[in-house]
């Protein structure tokens, strides 16, 4: 009996067969092995999108720059990975997420060297905005492969994972970092993380082969990558409950994004009046809260009402976080306690975005995942674009002494602003309905 038979036997399942044709063709080390490479590649991109928080406070005080300015570079790297993530996603449907991932890497590399030895504000920006394109196609990448490469029961377990482990890079990117460059300097720092790049391009690319997603499209028919992109556009713009679980997951991801990764460490400063090292060793345990809530959130929902109901508790509760955090700095708690709750809401943060992105599993068209994912992450950043150039837009009317600093009654104003935006928009908990395909196809 041929293997195309043994895997129809083993699946019982016509529907199973495709996917079961990908695991076959790949060892279980093989698997392991690649998707420790793609998570590797998922924590860069953690990485360098907190690592704005602590490299651009340092650079608008070398070159004098202001909060728009600071805002709209950092906010680069959201532009490019907001433009690619459709099309990443759709890519990594399609021709596999092992030779897509190497690729954004080695763009990765190229933006890493650039923003390392910058001379000035734009040639940053353009590094930025290269590691930004290259990193684009990561996360998205990983949860395709996981799903084509191990056991669907595995999917939230192995998403935990994904998170947990890509948002250590969240964490040292924060107090690590700075300590890395005060000690070493920019340049001598970015010159090892473009290394560090290099070396997972090859790792992949030695493994391309062995893509059980690609080796899954060649056994059928594949879709054209507009027609794929164009099933995704249309499934969103016709479903209420992508559509309202999108708007929680979009702005609660643009407000920790503001939060962890732009504005953390020079609020706490401004509002303890302590120096850099302090506030980034504070606003570490953001990141070490995401990824604990990363891992938890793993061990929990799996079912289409069991998700609903965790969802709507989990962002319920993150949304107490933020006015608790606001409040305590407004009026001037312990920092150890607006520590601890810095830390409660980065733990709810990651509890809630590993939810969302299995929520978004559920109720995926089987093989498109990897497009929906793209596509509903298009809009997450794109809002948070909004947020990291509108945040820095309303800080500049609130200049301190030194250029490139502000008033702590202006860091108030605009993260009371993030917060009250994000309660507005836990009002479409009340429409999302269990998550599952058939609450998707009955909207379209």
């Amino acid at each position: 009996m041929n293997s195309s038979m043994n895997c129809r036997d083993m699946t019982k399942s016509e529907a199973d067969f495709p996917a079961c044709l990908g695991r076959e063709s790949i060892s279980h080390f093989q698997a392991f092995l690649i998707f420790g490479l793609l998570v590797v590649s998922y924590f860069c991109t953690s990485f360098f999108r907190i690592s704005a928080s602590v490299i651009m406070p340092r650079l608008g005080i070398e070159w004098s720059m202001s909060a728009t300015l600071i805002g709209f570079i950092s906010a680069l790297y959201y532009y490019a990975y907001a433009l690619m993530q459709p099309i990443s996603g759709a890519l990594n449907d399609r021709f596999g997420p092992v030779r897509i991932v190497a690729g954004g890497m080695f763009l990765t590399f190229i933006g890493t060297l650039l923003m390392g030895f910058a001379s000035s504000p734009w040639q940053f920006g353009v590094g930025r905005f290269l590691t930004g394109l290259g990193l684009a196609p990561m996360l998205s990448g990983t949860l395709v492969f996981q799903a084509a490469a191990f056991d669907n029961a595995l999917y939230t377990r192995l998403s935990s994972i994904t998170y947990t482990i890509g948002n250590l890079g969240a964490v040292i990117s924060v107090a690590p970092l700075e300590l890395a460059i005060k000690t070493w300097g920019r340049q001598s720092v970015f010159a090892g993380l473009s290394v560090i790049s290099l070396l997972i391009v090859m790792g992949l690319l030695i493994q391309k082969k062995k893509d059980p997603v690609l080796i899954k499209v060649a056994q059928t028919q594949a879709e054209p990558l507009w027609q794929r992109l164009g099933e995704a556009f249309s499934l969103l713009c016709h479903s209420i409950q992508l559509q309202a679980a999108l708007i929680i997951w979009a702005v609660a991801t643009a407000a920790h994004m503001a939060f962890q990764g732009l504005w953390a460490v020079s609020w706490y400063r401004t509002a303890y009046n302590v120096d850099l090292s302090k506030a980034s060793g504070w606003a570490t345990l953001i990141g070490v809260g995401l990824m604990l809530g990363n891992f938890i959130g793993g061990n929990f929902g799996n079912g289409p009402y069991q998700r609903r109901r965790v969802i709507r508790i989990s962002y319920t509760a993150y949304g107490i976080s933020w006015i608790l955090l606001w409040v305590s700095i407004a009026v001037r708690l312990p920092i150890y306690i607006t520590g601890l709750i810095g830390f409660a809401n980065g733990l709810l943060a990651g509890f809630s975005f590993v939810q969302s992105t299995c929520g978004v599993n559920d109720m995926a068209p089987e093989g498109k995942g990897g497009a929906l994912f793209g596509v509903m992450n298009l809009f997450n950043f794109l809002v948070v674009i909004i947020f990291q150039s509108g945040t820095g837009y309303l800080l500049n009317w609130f200049p301190a002494g030194v250029p490139g600093t502000y008033t702590a009654k202006g860091y108030l104003i605009v993260l009371g602003s993030v917060t009250v935006t994000l309660l507005l928009s836990l009002t479409s908990l009340f429409f999302l309905r269990p998550f599952s395909q058939e609450s998707v196809e009955g909207d379209v």
